[in-house]
């Protein structure tokens, strides 16, 4: 709570922004949720990359941040991306893997994270890119 207001002092509104974060582990999609819900966001949830692109197709001026893994089954991160900034191309997009790869750049995400990453690194990624608007 205190992040939120912290953020609303300074002019920035967490709750204007919708996250669609996508990962096929349910543990870490659950965990990155809740990182998210905290500060303030609203968020949904995507399986892997066919869900994440559907759900972007079906609301593209809704989400304000895609935050979504590199491995996925069906659609993998990087293609993913690409698919979503084909919709939309200032769509911002946090790409994360649990190693480097070096084919993650090919998708121009807006950011990468290493996972596992601490809540703090989310925010400030999530804060500096959505500040951009």
């Amino acid at each position: 709570m205190e992040v939120v207001i912290e953020e609303l002092l300074n002019g920035f509104d967490p709750s204007d922004h919708h996250v669609l974060i996508v990962d096929d582990d349910p543990l870490v999609l659950s965990s990155i949720s809740m990182m998210v819900d905290s500060m303030g966001f609203s968020s949904s949830q995507a399986k892997d990359g066919v869900e994440a692109v559907e759900h972007f197709q079906a609301q593209p001026e809704a989400i304000s941040l895609v935050i979504m893994d590199v491995e996925m089954p069906r659609l993998d991160g990087i293609s993913a991306t690409q698919k979503i900034r084909e919709i939309n191309p200032s769509a911002k997009v946090i790409l994360c893997s649990g190693h480097t790869k070096q084919d993650v750049w090919k998708a121009k995400p807006n950011a990468f994270l290493l996972k596992p990453f601490m809540h703090l690194d989310l925010r400030e990624t999530m804060r500096t890119l959505l500040r951009k608007e």
